[in-house]
C-alpha cells in the first residue's frame, strides 16, 4: 500500500516511517521543514524525503 506520514521526518513519525516499511508498505515521509525535495502540489509548504 502507498502511504504519506505527514511528520514522518519527527521523533514519532520515524518510527512509524520504518515499521511500516518493515511491513512492505511504500512508504514517503512529509515534513513542515525543507530537509530535501519541495512537494509539487501548489501552495503547498510540505517536503518529502525519499525513501532511506
Amino acid at each position: 500500500m502507498k502511504i504519506v506520514v505527514i511528520g514522518g521526518t519527527g521523533l514519532i513519525g520515524s518510527k512509524t516511517v520504518e515499521r511500516l516499511r518493515k511491513d512492505g508498505h511504500d512508504v514517503i515521509a512529509a515534513s513542515p521543514h525543507q530537509a530535501s525535495t519541495p512537494s509539487p502540489a501548489k501552495g503547498s509548504q510540505m517536503y518529502c524525503r525519499e525513501p532511506t
